[in-house]
């Protein structure tokens, strides 16, 4: 297993040399690659809160990692957010741990039927999700 993350972090060195371009690299969550050297190049590392105790507490761990490693920049997206009882719980526990919030993907049935059926988000019907991800990949780029 040592050799897969020593490719990774060669790969992801290649690709993030070329500071051109934008590359996004969607990992598991958890801390292990980012404790394993694979975020050395990396200039944002966006963590995901969704409201869920287990999830709270690993985007926690995600971000207090990314500040150890000298990240740039450590901010938070909420995630299947679905009322504002989970959005005050995502907001909450971002402010109450240092995390910059710069927005929240809301649940959407759309995001799981285009996942079943195998078609990019994009190519379902407009729907809340894609338009708050297209704000956030938006946001990011100005930044």
């Amino acid at each position: 297993m040592c050799g897969a993350h020593a490719a990774v972090r060669h790969l992801i060195g290649g690709i993030l040399e070329d500071r051109q371009h934008v590359t996004i690299i969607d990992m598991e969550a958890g801390v292990e690659h980012l404790s394993r050297g694979t975020g050395r190049h990396v200039d944002t590392l966006l963590v995901t809160l969704e409201p869920y105790y287990k999830a709270l507490e690993t985007s926690r761990r995600c971000a207090e990692l990314g500040r150890e490693l000298n990240i740039p920049h450590v901010l938070g997206i909420g995630n299947k957010v679905r009322d504002a009882a989970d959005a005050e719980a995502v907001q909450g526990f971002a402010a109450a741990h240092g995390i910059p919030l710069i927005g929240s993907i809301p649940f959407d049935d759309a995001v799981r039927r285009a996942d079943l059926a195998g078609t990019p988000l994009v190519d379902a019907p407009a729907n809340a999700a894609v338009f708050e991800i297209d704000r956030l990949a938006g946001f990011l780029l100005a930044n």
